[in-house]
């Protein structure tokens, strides 16, 4: 398992952050437009609630990983850009 993790977050640091943005973004586009037309039907999106709610519990250790990396990389990307200026 926690070779696993390490594999992962070696793949995730070889990402520029602003590819991880746009794919984040993008995300958040589709399911905001899923979740719209699953709005109309109530018992779907309470599914769609346990659905998430299982996958996020189950990967919680990864996705906290990630947002820590992803927070790293923003400071790096903000100190980056305030040398240049």
């Amino acid at each position: 398992m926690q070779e696993e993790l390490e594999e992962n977050s070696e793949i995730n640091i070889d990402r520029h952050p602003l590819i991880t943005i746009g794919l984040l973004t993008a995300g958040t586009q589709i399911g905001s437009k899923l979740i719209q037309k699953m709005g109309k039907h109530p018992v779907a999106l309470f599914a769609m609630g346990i659905t998430a709610g299982v996958y996020t519990y189950k990967n919680r250790k990864e996705i906290l990983n990630e947002a820590q990396h992803l927070t790293k990389q923003g400071k790096n990307l903000f100190s980056q850009s305030s040398e240049i200026e």
